[in-house]
């Protein structure tokens, strides 16, 4: 097993990890066809195994306080990414994998990570582990029906839409207070979480 840093090179075997490791999470339908460019600069280790990536992991991090991260305390770096193939869980590769980018970026100064996560007990479990303190959460909701359905006229204005015949997916985001209700009319409700860790000295 290697840890080294991601090579443009990387990028079919990137998405492919990506997509399967996320397969099986909250995430399933975030496809991605291209590896993200980031405007910050970023650390990006892949993990790889018999010429294969099998882990992967990007922080995006600031230069200036707030360029990135949502709370504004020094400089603070966000993990858009990280995920082990099903196979290889459960052998301390995305521990390896943090470790490596986490080190590197306190030594350039980097105070606080921030992650967002989706309500899947395997990775919340993971980050509260290594520390992550959960710090606030609003709701992800996805909706269903065609145009008739009162409760997509309920959440929809309709009036100028044109001719549409059905709703396949209809996503939107919304504050934790409403979940009661919306957990009534949607067919996939996740709480989106952000945690915090604080590394300062």
């Amino acid at each position: 097993m290697t840890i080294r840093e991601y090579t443009d090179a990387d990028e079919k075997g990137w998405v492919q990890c990506r997509l399967l490791s996320f397969l099986d999470s909250s995430y399933f339908d975030d496809v991605k066809r291209d590896k993200e460019k980031y405007e910050n600069p970023s650390v990006c280790y892949v993990a790889e195994e018999n010429e294969m990536i099998v882990g992967f992991i990007d922080i995006e991090f600031e230069t200036v306080a707030g360029d990135v991260c949502y709370f504004k305390d020094g400089l603070g770096a966000v993990i858009w990414h990280l995920g082990v193939l099903p196979k290889y869980r459960r052998k301390g590769i995305a521990m390896k994998l943090w470790n490596v980018a986490k080190s590197i970026l306190i030594e350039k100064g980097i105070t606080h990570f921030e992650v967002w996560t989706q309500d899947d007990n395997a990775s919340t479990a993971w980050y509260e582990n290594q520390g992550f303190v959960f710090k606030e959460a609003y709701l992800n909701a996805f909706i269903q029906g065609s145009t008739q359905d009162d409760v997509i006229k309920q959440y929809i204005n309709m009036d100028n839409a044109g001719e549409i015949w059905g709703i396949k997916n209809f996503n939107f985001e919304a504050p934790l207070e409403r979940k009661k209700e919306l957990e009534q009319v949607c067919h996939r409700l996740h709480e989106v979480r952000l945690y915090i860790l604080n590394c300062a000295i």
